[in-house]
C-alpha cells in the first residue's frame, strides 16, 4: 500500500472523534473589526458542538468580539461589498479594505451564498499559543530504483514550525489527544499546554491528500 492511501484511511478513523478547534498564524494575520456588534456584548460568547457530525461528542463556547483576527492569504483579493462567513459565528459584509479590515455582522446573512468561510478568533488575552509542528518525508523521490543511491534523494526540510494562536478551549486538551484545526488539518497533542513560556506544542498528521484542505497549506508538502 502506498502511504497515501495509507494516510486516508487512518483520516477516516481519526475523523470520526477528533474535535474541532480553530488557530491563526501568530504573524500572518490580519486584524478585522466587525460594526455593527454592540461593545456591551463583547464579552459574549456562542455555543457550538466540537464535531460536526456527532452531537454525542458535547459542546464549545467560542468567544465573540468586535475585534478579530483571521489568516493573511484569507485575505487576499476580498472587496468592499463581499459577505463572508467567521466560522462558527456568522456573515460578516465587508465595508471597508484599505486602511484596515472592517466590516458589519449581519445577523441574517446567507452561509451558502458567501465564498469565504474562514477560521478566526476574538482578539482577546485569553487565546492558547500553540506551536504546529510539520513533518516531511525523510527521501524526496517517491520509488527509489535499483541503481538509485538513497543519498542523492535526502529532503533537506523535513521539519517546520508554525507559531500560532489558538482558542481558549486548546487548554482542555491532554497528550495524545487528536484533533482537527478547522481549515489546517488534523494534529496529535505531543505536548499539552502547560503555560505561555510551554505553549501547546501539536503534531500535524497527514490526511493522504496531495493539496490541502483550504487555502491553509502547511510549510512542508501536505502528505
Amino acid at each position: 500500500m502506498v502511504w497515501n492511501s495509507f494516510w486516508a484511511e487512518n483520516k477516516k478513523e481519526i475523523d470520526k472523534n477528533a474535535k474541532r478547534f480553530m488557530a491563526i498564524d501568530k504573524e500572518n494575520h490580519v486584524c478585522l473589526r466587525i460594526n455593527g456588534w454592540k461593545k456591551e456584548e463583547d464579552h459574549a460568547y456562542v455555543e457550538t458542538q466540537v464535531h460536526p457530525k456527532d452531537p454525542n461528542l458535547g459542546t464549545r463556547l467560542v468567544r465573540l468580539s468586535s475585534d478579530v483576527i483571521i489568516e493573511s492569504a484569507d485575505t487576499e483579493g476580498i472587496e468592499v461589498g463581499e459577505n463572508i462567513v467567521l466560522l462558527r459565528w456568522g456573515v460578516v459584509n465587508i465595508t471597508k479594505v484599505e486602511g484596515g479590515l472592517e466590516g458589519i455582522y449581519v445577523p441574517d446573512g446567507d452561509f451558502k451564498a458567501a465564498k469565504r468561510k474562514l477560521s478566526w478568533l476574538a482578539k482577546v488575552p485569553n487565546t492558547t499559543p500553540t506551536v504546529l509542528t510539520e513533518f516531511d518525508n525523510l527521501i524526496s523521490k517517491e520509488k527509489l530504483e535499483e541503481d538509485d543511491k538513497f543519498e542523492d534523494f535526502i529532503n533537506p526540510n523535513t521539519l517546520a514550525i508554525t507559531r500560532a494562536v489558538g482558542d481558549a478551549g486548546l487548554k482542555s486538551l491532554v497528550k495524545d489527544d487528536v484533533i482537527q484545526l478547522e481549515r489546517r488539518g488534523y494534529y496529535r497533542v505531543d505536548r499539552p499546554f502547560i503555560s505561555n513560556e510551554k505553549p501547546l506544542v501539536l503534531y500535524m498528521v497527514p490526511d493522504g491528500k496531495s493539496k490541502a484542505m483550504s487555502g491553509l497549506a502547511g510549510k512542508l508538502a501536505h502528505r
